[in-house]
């Protein structure tokens, strides 16, 4: 029989408490887990300004970074990593970079995403003898005509300004024109304010819209709009949603704004509002989210993520404070993840937030972290193109 395995006191080692000094371990192993994701965000572009240029020293950076977190918080937590791919990014990295002159070459993904029409066009043949390759060929040129079509269509289609269409099930087509500043979305319901504010949380909607219960307006699942990124990368279109529904299971974004006071808010997205009292009126109503003191030698906050806390108008109220944000406002969409350790703290390590009951207790007391690695931007496969 086997003696039993002498499990090393990482905690207490001269190296461990070089890197880490006091940390308890699971915040170390979050603390390695952070430099993980910031390296490979490093590595992609992630939400950055420039991803194209990198210079002799941006490199050597990169590369010093990479080696030391293989041989130094790697090793002391989980061992020698004797891997091809961990000894090349902690001993051949700067090599690549100097010699390639970028970050992409050798990136297969390209390859492999054109390689899909090709192995759907496959699916279609006979996949028996020469006549293989014709059959390819003839289903290529034919996804291309359908798709020149489809683009023709597309650029002959004008769409009017607001034409509302009364749907029988009191549900609202609107038709808008194409814009320069914001896309809009195209369905929407109508409703009542007194029913609008028999929604979880939106008992004081009225006095915030200062309308009479009786008034309608029109509400949408989605809105998409143009988005800004504070890092310097250019606007892409982003979709945010506020539906019961999205695939078959809810969807409620964050979304980062400018208030009334020009100060830049976070917002949980709640109701889309596309008319109101019969005008166009584009706005969406968010519960409000404020900054909330960082938890003391946190690697998430190190790394960029700010801890966030629901914002409650007075400290008795059951429901968080909402806002009216005009979409002009929005400037990006933004990922929010509970803060886990305060979730465990509360109510157990294998607590999850689905499983935690929505009271007003709950509500005051839980907790949010925003996902500074979630990448928004990247690295372009073809910067050339």
């Amino acid at each position: 029989m086997l003696p039993d395995p002498v499990v090393p006191d990482v905690v207490t080692s001269t190296k461990y408490r070089r890197l880490f000094g006091t940390l308890p371990l699971h915040t170390a192993v979050l603390d390695v887990f952070c430099r993980m994701a910031a390296l490979g965000g490093r590595l992609m572009g992630d939400n950055m300004a420039e991803t194209v240029q990198m210079t002799e020293k941006q490199m050597r950076d990169l590369a010093d970074e990479a080696q030391n977190f293989i041989i130094e918080y790697v090793d002391v937590l989980f061992g020698p990593a004797h891997t091809t791919k961990a000894h090349r990014l902690a001993n051949h990295l700067l090599a690549a970079l100097l010699n390639n002159c970028n970050l992409w070459e050798g990136d297969t993904s390209e390859n492999e995403r054109l390689h899909g029409p090709c192995k759907k066009m496959y699916g279609r043949t006979n996949k028996r003898g020469p006549t293989v390759v014709l059959q390819m060929m003839r289903a290529a040129e034919t996804q291309c005509e359908v798709l020149r079509e489809l683009r023709e269509l597309e650029d002959e289609d004008g769409g009017g300004l607001y034409d509302l269409l009364e749907q029988p099930d009191g549900a609202v087509d609107v038709e808008i024109a194409p814009s320069a500043a914001m896309s809009q979305s195209h369905r929407g319901l109508r409703m009542t304010i007194r029913q609008a504010a028999e929604l979880p949380g939106m008992a004081t909607l009225g006095a915030l819209l200062q309308r009479h219960a009786e008034c309608s307006i029109v509400v949408s699942q989605s809105f998409t709009f143009f988005c800004s990124f504070e890092w310097g990368s250019a606007s892409v279109v982003q979709t945010a949603c506020a539906t019961e529904s999205y695939l078959g299971k809810p969807r409620y974004d964050y979304c980062w704004y400018t208030d009334q006071h020009g100060r830049r808010q976070l917002g949980w997205v709640r109701l889309i509002v596309r008319m109101l009292g019969g005008a166009v009126d584009d706005f969406a109503v968010v519960r409000c989210l404020e900054e909330y003191p960082a938890i003391p030698q946190c690697p998430l906050t190190r790394c960029g993520c700010k801890r966030m806390a629901r914002r409650f108008a007075h400290p008795n109220d059951d429901w968080p404070e909402i806002a009216r944000v005009p979409l002009t406002k929005v400037h990006r969409i933004e990922h929010v993840v509970a803060d886990f350790q305060d979730l465990g703290n509360r109510h157990g390590l294998r607590a999850v937030p689905s499983g935690i009951p929505d009271t007003p207790a709950e509500r005051h007391a839980q907790r949010f972290f925003t996902n500074h690695f979630h990448p928004f931007t990247s690295r372009a496969l073809n910067p050339s193109s």
